[in-house]
């Protein structure tokens, strides 16, 4: 068995979060920002890495939502640079759909990694947790901002310059 994940990871059959771009083919279709916009966020209740209990949308007012490994790559020193206190302050919650990958790379892998940031990070680990009117683009994240639980605007954000100027913007504020 060891040797089969050993392979699988090789060649690249494995993300860290989410799936593949073909495997993201069969997920329903994101509604557009003014589709979505004046419409409540939908009441997830998940769990962070540390299995600590995370319910959306909460206090928030931005969700910064990713549901693939690159993006995630790239979004993580941002945000641990950011920092878990301007998160709280700013009400900003991270959320990663890591609903599709592998039970046991998950155990093994990505949440041992996930438990060593220094931030929260809300994880959709079931399919029925996710919330398809929000789903990014392929290579993107979605910067959700809410008011009382409402979406004032869905935007993607798909590098890293545009997701330092928005976190920057945060504390200008």
């Amino acid at each position: 068995m060891r040797y089969v994940l050993v392979g699988l990871i090789a060649l690249g059959g494995v993300t860290f979060l989410g799936a593949t771009a073909k495997a993201d083919l069969n997920v329903a279709t994101a509604h557009s920002e003014a589709q979505v916009v004046g419409q409540p966020f939908p009441i997830l209740k998940l769990t962070n890495q540390q299995d600590v209990p995370v319910q959306l949308p909460g206090e928030a007012s931005v969700i910064v939502f990713a549901n693939a490994k690159n993006v995630d790559e790239w979004a993580d020193p941002l945000l641990a640079k950011f920092g878990q206190k301007q998160m709280e302050a700013n009400h900003l919650v991270y959320l990663s759909d890591i609903h599709r990958m592998p039970w046991m790379i998950s155990k093994m892998f990505a949440l041992p990694k996930l438990k060593e940031r220094t931030y929260s990070v809300a994880l959709i680990r079931e399919a029925n947790q996710v919330p398809a009117t929000i789903e990014p683009k392929v290579d993107c994240l979605n910067w959700i901002q809410l008011k009382s639980g409402t979406i004032t605007s869905l935007a993607p954000v798909c590098n890293p310059t545009d997701l330092g100027k928005r976190l920057n913007a945060l504390l200008l504020h």
